[in-house]
């Protein structure tokens, strides 16, 4: 007999969010936990494109997308009033769709929209997860109970799944050491997003093209990124590199909180920013609810699942931002995992667990050179020490634009679907990597245009 397992996910980010969609539209039955009392939509910029949207095309929200998104043509890098140089992003052409920047409150408000409220739980902190008879159970805070076959843990750099799993798996001796190591604590920053803003005095923003901009100081550890978007907005980001002796358990991840925002807030205000700006302008033209201070930390970890249970997002590999990739990577981790789950004709024990390695095992390797990725592209994007200056400046002013059209070619060359839907159509000029077919049922064939 077949039975689509029923799944549990932990946490309403983008991650969490997108895998619910994906289920949903493949028949799974699934129940969100969120910590929060609501999503909060805090954040700033986020950036999406050829190695995503294809799903976004699956689904019938590439055109929703598009209307909150401004295409990303490329990043020029200052330092002060000096122009470093500039790095290319435009992949319509090879790719056959644009890299698109927006804020990150909107793509989830979209993702939102697709999810019936009553499979959204709030208030739910989950405590402890176990195996029960042939399922897995989870208490929340609130001495709530809910049992599935399957838990997906989607909340976040500091999971709470992820660390119940691994306690299990530290007492059996299962957990390698890799994993057993903090996070590491790379930058500590502010971000938000400004209202509307007058284009008489800031005509840039009326360009259908997204600016995106980084300002370094001269004399100090931060820098200033921004990026225009729909509405004539600007997200910003404001960075200070930590030192590398720093105390790590010193810093504590705010979670898009806005609790340490204010103090932060004033004593950077003088600081230049992207378009003859400060962040005295940036700060006042956003809501102070919408000002957030967080800290930027990276981990890749080396277990994703075990029996039952699995992990995605920043809960199994924590990226820097610097390369956009952190959100993107969430996704594909959710695309699979449907795949994987959609793949599971019984929902026994030894079935999951082995539609859950297969999962990792898709994914491991692409999410790993995207890890590494990031971490490059945050030093030349905002790295503050001499070496990170001579990185930049190689990679600026050296550098044949060549490789770059390479890099950005074998980034836009993985793309993963939906297997179970009717597949979007292969564009631009770019093989792309095949992928694992679904062996429940047969979908549309690719279509290249």
């Amino acid at each position: 007999m077949e039975s689509n397992p029923k799944v549990l996910i932990v946490g309403a980010g983008i991650g969490g969010i997108f895998l619910a969609i994906l289920l949903q539209r493949a028949g799974i039955d699934y129940e969100i936990f969120e910590r929060a009392s609501q999503v909060k939509s805090l954040g700033s910029a986020m950036v999406t494109g050829p190695n995503i949207l294809p799903v976004f095309e699956q689904l019938g929200l590439l055109e929703e997308v598009e209307k909150i998104s401004k295409p990303l043509k490329c990043l020029n890098i200052y330092s002060g009033d000096k122009k470093l140089g500039s790095v290319d992003a435009n992949s319509k052409e090879r790719a056959g769709y644009h890299s698109m920047a927006f804020a990150r409150k909107n793509l989830l408000s979209l993702l939102l929209s697709q999810v019936p409220p009553h499979k959204i739980h709030f208030g739910k902190k989950v405590l402890a997860m176990q195996e029960v008879g042939e399922g897995v159970s989870i208490r929340c805070s609130d001495n709530s109970n809910y049992v599935g076959d399957i838990l997906v843990g989607a909340d976040g750099a500091y999971s709470g799944v992820r660390q119940s799993l691994y306690k299990q798996l530290s007492r059996d001796n299962l957990l390698p050491k890799n994993d057993e190591e903090d996070l590491s604590m790379q930058y500590t920053c502010l971000v938000g997003t400004t209202d509307s803003l007058d284009t008489t005095k800031y005509p840039f923003l009326a360009d259908e093209f997204c600016h995106f901009e980084i300002v370094l100081a001269e004399d100090s550890s931060e820098s200033v990124a921004c990026f225009t978007i729909p509405e004539n907005r600007i997200c910003w980001v404001y960075t200070n590199q930590l030192p590398s002796s720093a105390p790590q358990e010193y810093f504590r991840n705010s979670e898009w909180g806005p609790e340490a925002a204010q103090f932060m807030s004033e004593k950077i205000r003088h600081v230049k920013a992207p378009f003859g700006l400060t962040m005295a302008h940036l700060i006042d033209a956003s809501q102070k609810e919408g000002i957030s201070k967080v800290m930027l930390e990276e981990k890749f970890f080396e277990t994703w699942y075990h029996r039952r249970t699995a992990l995605i997002g920043d809960a199994c590999h924590k990226m820097l931002p610097s390369a956009g990739q952190g959100a993107i990577n969430a996704m594909q981790d959710a695309t699979i995992l449907a795949n994987c789950i959609n793949d599971i004709k019984k929902a026994n024990v030894a079935n999951i667990s082995a539609g859950l390695k297969s999962y990792q095992k898709q994914r491991y390797q692409y999410a790993k050179t995207q890890f590494e990725t990031s971490k490059r592209f945050a030093v030349i994007m905002g790295g503050q020490t001499w070496s990170d200056a001579l990185i930049r400046k190689i990679v600026l002013s050296y550098m044949p634009k060549s490789l770059n059209v390479m890099r950005q070619d074998k980034l836009c060359a993985y793309r993963p679907q939906a297997n179970f839907l009717a597949q979007a159509p292969i564009k631009g000029t770019i093989s792309v990597l095949p992928q694992v077919p679904s062996k429940r049922y047969p979908v549309d064939p690719v279509v290249t245009v």
